[in-house]
Parts: structure tokens; sequence; C-alpha cells
């Protein structure tokens, strides 16, 4: 299993502003399509007042995970999904 991070730091990439039924909904959404995938684990979004941050996910590889925002977003995700490794 890998580590996956999906960064959101672009204009086209951040995480929009969203009321908390809005979230709730996503996360709907998220756990009905990783039904499908029960080798995805996701661990978090983790953003700043502006939208600006990281998603942290454990997948096969970051192919998986973008298929993952894509089914749940319509459209391919604009900033890097990145398999990483622990160093420290």
């Amino acid at each position: 299993m890998a580590k996956v991070l999906v960064f959101h730091y672009t204009e086209e990439g951040r995480l929009p502003k969203l009321s908390k039924k809005e979230l709730e909904d996503i996360m709907k959404q998220f756990y009905e399509v990783l039904k499908g995938y029960p080798e995805v684990k996701f661990n978090g979004a983790y953003v700043d007042e502006n939208g600006m941050g990281i998603c942290d996910w454990e997948a096969p590889n970051a192919n998986v995970v973008k298929e993952i925002l894509k089914n749940v977003m319509g459209a391919p995700h604009a900033d890097p999904v990145i398999v990483v490794k622990r160093v420290l």
C-alpha cells in the first residue's frame, strides 16, 4: 500500500469553502465510491483558510486515487497526485 498525497494549491485545484451540509454530501459521495475500492483508505483533507492543502490517502498507486477523484468530482484533479515515502 502506498501513501498518496493529493495537493490543492492552484486556483483551479484549491478546495472551495463549503458549508457543513456540502461537506457532508461530498463525504457521502466519497464513501459510496470507496465501497468499490476496498483497498483504499481516505485519511482526511487538511487545508488552510484559503483552501490550499493536501488530502492524505492509502492506495495501491496514485492512479487509483485520481480515478476516485474523477468519479466523485466528475473531472480530473488539477494539482499533483503523488506517491510519497517516509524518510524520517
